[in-house]
């Protein structure tokens, strides 16, 4: 009796775990930084690895896009009687910065227990290359997958995604797709899958203080003019109340929707406990705004938060000066129906309303992503749920991630509009991830769980399986 199509796949990828990790690890020694122009050349190394790899497997034609500042790569299997299915994935990573902070060269890839520890392990070239290794158990296998396919791994992920963005644009007829599928987030624990239904949204922005046109002596000077730093801090003060956690800039809230009863419970499936943010946090106890849950706080609020402060004299020893300038870097998330260009005029608005007029005052916007929320309920979520059972043997939970991955809005908007006179719903998109809380992603010593490696795999053969059938 002949073995089905997908007993083939799963059996292929089961006896090849040894050269999926081999190839893997490959991957994970090219240092591939997207932030760092000095390793533009080995950005191009991780493209060119994954293009030469999907080649192997059977995917004839296979495009590295260089017109940009970082490479795109893109590949598709087409022709079936079957749904289409846009994958996503990208292959830049953090820089590694402290170095002396890690306990393992960061792209020498070590293997201790189940983890594999090295930058990029699990954000996110270990679980694009888990899409890859299913990819290979099917047609390896067969002579077709099970449903029409279209690759897409960014090379700029961790830096906006700008030249994916173009990409998009350019390429949108190319790109359309029935669902997209992106593996790049974490599960709770090895038997908690999440499936993510939303992301937050953020801004990001520099609030510059300037004052005298030099520094100061701060004996000779100090009570006849304002401390740019002084002044900052009085500014920072009055973005949030210090007992409620509120954020204090007019109309922040105006916008932000309330959870329905039904949502709420959704995601209070969720294990996310007081003593849970205790334990990943190590903070002597939890903080943010009153009166709502933990996985409320960490999802459905925004939020605003200082990042760094740069003024004065900050070395060794005693320097007493009155700054000409202090900066601070902040930024907020933001939640469904919350715009960042509303909220960026906002926030320039309030600051330069509380500033005195001793201090001059510039507010520079670093960074804009809109918020996503997507139906959880559409056919292709929840094949994801009955697919993340199969592979590891647990159901899901539904989840909103407090981080932003802008690309999810960008995809959506362009691959959802009308064309050809045909209107589009929007295209659904299922937000899955086989990386752990602790996995130390964009910290020293990154690791992925080589067990979630393994499920991850088989995850997305049924998945793939799933998905053709629908």
């Amino acid at each position: 009796m002949k073995m089905p199509v997908l007993e083939k796949a799963l059996t292929y990828a089961r006896e090849h775990h040894e050269m999926f990790l081999s190839q893997l690890q490959d991957w994970l020694r090219i240092p591939s930084i997207s932030t760092l122009p000095e390793h533009r050349g080995d950005l191009l190394r991780a493209a060119k690895f994954v293009e030469e790899k999907l080649r192997e497997i059977g995917f004839s034609d296979v495009e590295v896009d260089t017109s940009r500042s970082h490479p795109t790569v893109y590949t598709e299997r087409l022709g079936l009687e079957a749904p289409t299915l846009l994958l996503y994935g990208h292959f830049d990573v953090q820089p590694v910065d402290p170095l002396e902070a890690w306990t393992r060269p960061p792209f020498e890839p070590v293997i201790e227990g189940d983890n594999l520890y090295a930058r990029g392990a699990s954000d996110d070239k270990g679980q694009a290359f888990a899409i890859i290794a299913a990819l290979e158990s099917y047609l390896k296998t067969s002579v077709e997958l099970p449903v029409n396919l279209k690759v897409l791994l960014d090379g700029e992920e961790e830096v906006g995604s700008k030249s994916l963005h173009a990409f998009l644009r350019e390429h949108a007829e190319k790109l359309s797709a029935d669902a997209i599928l992106i593996a790049d987030q974490d599960m709770l624990d090895p038997k908690v899958p999440v499936i993510m239904y939303g992301v937050r949204g953020s801004l990001s922005a520099e609030i510059e203080v300037t004052g005298p046109a030099h520094d100061l002596h701060s004996g000779i000077f100090g009570g006849a003019v304002d401390n740019p730093l002084n002044v900052l801090v009085r500014l920072l003060a009055q973005l949030q109340d210090g007992e409620t956690r509120k954020v204090l800039i007019p109309g922040f809230y105006d916008k932000v929707e309330t959870l329905s009863h039904e949502e709420r419970a959704l995601l209070g499936q969720a294990p996310v406990t007081d003593a849970v943010g205790l334990h990943f946090t190590g903070a002597p106890a939890l903080g943010g705004e009153q009166g709502y849950k933990l996985y409320e706080r960490i999802s459905t609020r925004p939020t605003f938060e200082v990042h760094g402060i740069v003024g004065g004299f900050t070395g060794q020893g005693k320097k007493s000066v009155i700054p000409a300038k202090a900066t601070a870097k902040i930024s907020t998330r933001l939640v469904p129906n919350q715009d960042p260009n509303e909220i960026a005029e906002r926030i320039e608005a309030y600051i330069k309303e509380i500033a005195p007029p001793t201090v001059r005052v510039n507010v520079r916007i670093t960074g804009r992503a809109r918020p996503v929320k997507v139906d959880h309920t559409s056919r292709p979520v929840q094949l994801a749920a009955q697919a993340y059972e199969k592979g590891f043997g647990y159901k899901p939970v539904y989840m909103r991630g407090g981080g932003s991955l802008p690309i999810v809005r960008e995809m959506i908007d362009v691959l959802s509009v009308p064309r050809d006179n045909v209107s589009r719903n929007k295209i659904p998109v299922v937000m899955i991830g086989f990386g752990l809380p602790d996995d130390r992603t964009h910290a020293p010593n990154e690791k992925f769980h080589l067990p979630n490696f393994y499920n991850g795999i088989e995850t997305i053969i049924h998945y793939l399986d799933l998905f053709g059938g629908a």
